[in-house]
């Protein structure tokens, strides 16, 4: 059927297909790219929807959309925002990273440490749900993420334990000129593919479908 609104009632879609699928995802040992199969759908599209400047954004029908991401940005904590529904986000952390990207077991963050050394910086609790969100969407937009161990290192052949998203830090051509560094995301598997239940549930709530979102 074609939706009356294609921007909350894809992702309500979205969700019911990763409600029928997870089982075999888990089964199988593929949660991780379960997880960015359904994230880079669920997730990407829509957020690019509810962007106000989006070419097929309606005003009058959309306005609610672009205030709730808007609202992402002003107030609302990471760990606080209104899509986890009083549940906790699980482990998250954020941070940056200076040295070559492409090199999992040399990347340092601004205090020289590895970013998932113990005693490394992590700002996850400081920042606010659309700092988080974004690096996601770019990660995801751009396909840079990386899959990491226990160790927190991309070893082939090793089991998945954490997935890092990475977004390009530099907001303008001077930045990018001095240096190329980016934000930094990690978080298990497990609480990812939480976020992106709980995420898509939000946006499908805009289309008042309660038992979807209480399934989630």
């Amino acid at each position: 059927m074609i939706p009356a609104r294609f921007a909350v009632e894809y992702p309500e879609r979205c969700l019911r297909l990763l409600q029928e699928l997870e089982p075999s995802a888990r089964k199988h040992g593929l949660l991780a790219s379960f997880s960015i199969l359904v994230a880079s759908s669920a997730i990407l599209i829509p957020y690019e929807r509810m962007q106000s400047r989006h070419p097929m954004h309606r005003k009058g029908r959309d306005g609610d959309l672009s205030t709730a991401l808007r609202s992402l940005d002003k107030k609302e904590l990471f760990s606080n925002a209104q899509f986890w529904k009083e549940s906790s986000p699980g482990d998250w952390r954020f941070s940056r990273i200076f040295t070559e990207l492409k090199d999992v077991g040399g990347w340092r963050d601004d205090d020289k440490r590895h970013p998932m050394a113990v005693d490394s910086k992590n700002t996850i609790a400081l920042r606010n749900a659309g700092q988080v969100v974004r690096v996601i969407r770019n990660a995801l937009a751009h396909g840079n993420i990386v899959y990491l161990n226990t160790q927190g290192l991309e070893e082939e052949g090793t089991r998945v334990a954490f997935l890092a998203f990475l977004s390009r830090y530099e907001e303008t051509e001077a930045e990018r000129k001095l240096a190329e560094t980016y934000r930094l995301l990690v978080t298990t598997e497990e609480s990812f593919l939480h976020f992106v239940k709980q995420w898509t549930a939000w946006v499908a709530s805009f289309h008042g479908d309660v038992g979807i979102v209480k399934a989630a």
